[in-house]
C-alpha cells in the first residue's frame, strides 16, 4: 500500500514533546486505533463516514465527531467501546471530548477512490506539536492496531482517514479571544441542541471563479492608491502549500490580518482587517482568484502605513503576539518604527509579516514575501 510498518517508535515523550502534548498524543492515538478497528470491521460505519465527508459541511472533507455520532449512535458506541478497550489509563470518549470538543474526522485524499463497502482505510492521527516544515513521516494505524508510517510530504495514492482537532471549527470560548473584526460564524447543533461550537465562515468575496483581470472591471485600477478609496484583495498564490499545510490536514485555511499602528509612540495598534480564506490545494498553487473587499483607506484615520500578517490556520489557544518594524522616513524626517499586535493560535504557521505603505505599490504588480518553496504572492487593488 505504499507505506511501511514500523515497530521501533517508542511510546515515550519525544525530545520536542511536553508532558501535556505526550498525554494528548496518547489519547488521540487511542482514538485512532479505535476508529481503525471500527472502520475495519463495520462496512456500514465506513459508508456513513464517507457519505458525511462528501457533504463538505465546512468546505473540506471533514466530519465533526460530536454531531456525527449524535446522528449515528451505533458508530459512536462502537468507537467508545474500542477506546475503552485500547486505553491503558481508562480513557473515555466523554472525557476526551470535554478536552477536545472540536475532535474531527476527515478523508483528505482520494475519497473518490474509496470503496467504502470493501476497503478499510488506515487512520492517521495528528500529533500535538506537529510541524509541517520538519516532519518527514506521520503515524497511522490499521484495523489490527499495527503502526504504519506514511510520508508526511507526499500524499498516498489510497484513501486514509485522519483524526485530530478541527481547523475550521472553534469553541465560543476560543472565539471570544478573537478580535471583533473577524468573520461571521455559525453555531453547530448536536442532536438538535445548541452547542458552544462555531463553524467559521470564509470572509466576503472569496472564491475560485469569476475572476476579471485588473483594469477591465469597469473602474480602471489606479497606478498605486488614492485617498478615501477601498482596498481589495484580487488573488493569492503559494509556491508550495505543503510548507504550511500537510496533505493529511486537507485544504489550507489562510488568515490575513491588517493592523494600523497609529497611537502614542506607535505602541497602540488596532486590527483593521481579519479575514479568512479557504481554497483547494491545487488552486492556491495555481492562483486563488477573488475580489474580496479589505478596507476603506482614509489616511486621516489609518495613516500612511499598515502592517500585514499572513497565517495558515491550524488549531490551538489564541494569544496576542507583537512585532516592531523600523523603516526610513519618506519625507526626510527621522526614521520611524511601528509596533503592532495581532492574534495567533499556538499551532498556526506564520507565512509572512511586514508593512504596506500607502504611497508605494510593488513594481512587479504583486506583493511577495519569502522565496523558493515558502514564497507567497498577493495582488491588491485600490478603487472607489
Amino acid at each position: 500500500m505504499g507505506c511501511n510498518r514500523d515497530k521501533s517508535a517508542q511510546e515515550l515523550p519525544q525530545p520536542t514533546e511536553t508532558a501535556a502534548q505526550f498525554k494528548t498524543n496518547q489519547e488521540i492515538a487511542a482514538v485512532a486505533k479505535a476508529l481503525a478497528r471500527t472502520l475495519g470491521t463495520d462496512a456500514a460505519a465506513r459508508q456513513q463516514l464517507k457519505a458525511e465527508a462528501l457533504k463538505k459541511v465546512d468546505g473540506d472533507y471533514d466530519v465533526l465527531y460530536q454531531p456525527f455520532v449524535a446522528a449515528h449512535t451505533d458508530f459512536g458506541q462502537h468507537v467508545a467501546a474500542a477506546v475503552a478497550g485500547n486505553s491503558s489509563d481508562t480513557l473515555t470518549m466523554p472525557e476526551l471530548l470535554d478536552r477536545i470538543p472540536t475532535l474531527n474526522l476527515s478523508v483528505p485524499v482520494n475519497i473518490a477512490k474509496w470503496d467504502a463497502a470493501t476497503y478499510a482505510p488506515l487512520v492517521v492521527f495528528i500529533p500535538a506539536g506537529y510541524n509541517e516544515r520538519t516532519a518527514t513521516r506521520v503515524k497511522a494505524y490499521n484495523q489490527d492496531g499495527n503502526e504504519h508510517w506514511l510520508d508526511a510530504q507526499k500524499a498516498p495514492d489510497f484513501p486514509v482517514v485522519v483524526v485530530g482537532p478541527s481547523e475550521r471549527v472553534t469553541s465560543l470560548a476560543a472565539a471570544a479571544k478573537q478580535p471583533t473584526a473577524g468573520p461571521v460564524s455559525t453555531t453547530l447543533p448536536i442532536g438538535g441542541n445548541t452547542t458552544n461550537l462555531l463553524l467559521q465562515q470564509e470572509t466576503d468575496g472569496g472564491g475560485g471563479g469569476g475572476y476579471t483581470p485588473l483594469g477591465t472591471t469597469g473602474t480602471a485600477a489606479t497606478p498605486c492608491r488614492t485617498d478615501k478609496q477601498t482596498e481589495f484583495l484580487r488573488s493569492i498564490w503559494l509556491a508550495d502549500v505543503s510548507q504550511y499545510e500537510s496533505w493529511f490536514l486537507g485544504d489550507p485555511e489562510l488568515r490575513l490580518q491588517l493592523i494600523s499602528p497609529i497611537g502614542s509612540g506607535g505602541t497602540i495598534s488596532s486590527t483593521v482587517v481579519d479575514n479568512h480564506y479557504t481554497m483547494g490545494r491545487g488552486t492556491i498553487e495555481d492562483t486563488y482568484h477573488c475580489d474580496a473587499r479589505l478596507f476603506y483607506w482614509d489616511k486621516a484615520f489609518l495613516g500612511q502605513v499598515l502592517a500585514y500578517v499572513w497565517l495558515e490556520e491550524d488549531f490551538g489557544d489564541i494569544a496576542d503576539a507583537e512585532f516592531t518594524f523600523g523603516y526610513p522616513s519618506k519625507d526626510g524626517s527621522p526614521s520611524a518604527s511601528v509596533k503592532v499586535t495581532y492574534k495567533v493560535a499556538n499551532h498556526d504557521d506564520e507565512i509572512a509579516k511586514g508593512l504596506i505603505f500607502f504611497a508605494e505599490c510593488p513594481s512587479q504588480g504583486y506583493y511577495s514575501a519569502n522565496g523558493g518553496r515558502t514564497e507567497i504572492r498577493w495582488v491588491t487593488e485600490n478603487r472607489p
